[in-house]
């Protein structure tokens, strides 16, 4: 498949995304139509609380302007708020807390920091996580099945240093 197709299909895919319904409201401040989305945790946001998440260094793109990969594209397939919600608002009580006012980025921020970065409401210690990136994922596992290895990966000392700085060793 082409370049130019590749976008316009994955493009599509992001917006049937953004109707369903879990999608249809940021999943910050619950503000109708987000138009971004949060790759740190595949969810889709507002341009207020993209804004916010950014401060945090989360990385966000729109959703107009940017484009994705194929990978990013499954990776939001398996994200989305609802996932989202799952993981990081497992103990968010929606009858009895309110998300914070799209107005008021301080509240943003407070709530963006207990959520994502505290895990306050993740019902503790969670083993789901938001989806990786399949490139990632891969960068993360030869990271770690290199950090097995118990020998130096540097090549063989052999006194090169010094025989380029002192001259060689004379052999009596």
């Amino acid at each position: 498949m082409n370049s130019k197709r590749l976008e316009e299909r994955n493009e599509k895919v992001i917006r049937g995304l953004m109707k369903l319904p879990p999608n249809r409201r940021c999943i910050n401040c619950n503000s109708l139509g987000p138009q971004y989305v949060c790759t740190n945790f595949w969810t889709f946001v507002c341009t207020a609380c993209s804004g916010i998440h950014r401060e945090f260094t989360h990385r966000v793109k729109s959703v107009s302007m940017a484009k994705f990969t194929t990978q990013e594209v499954e990776a939001l397939e398996n994200g989305g708020n609802q996932r989202a919600r799952d993981i990081f608002l497992k103990e968010w009580d929606m009858h009895t807390m309110r998300f914070p006012d799209n107005s008021y980025p301080d509240k943003i921020g407070e709530f963006i920091k207990k959520v994502y970065v505290d895990k306050k409401y993740a019902g503790g210690i969670s083993s789901d996580k938001p989806p990786r990136d399949p490139q990632d994922q891969k960068a993360h596992e030869e990271r770690r099945a290199s950090s097995y290895h118990s020998y130096s990966q540097s090549p063989p000392y052999d006194h090169q240093y010094e025989d380029r700085r002192y001259g060689k060793p004379k052999i009596c």
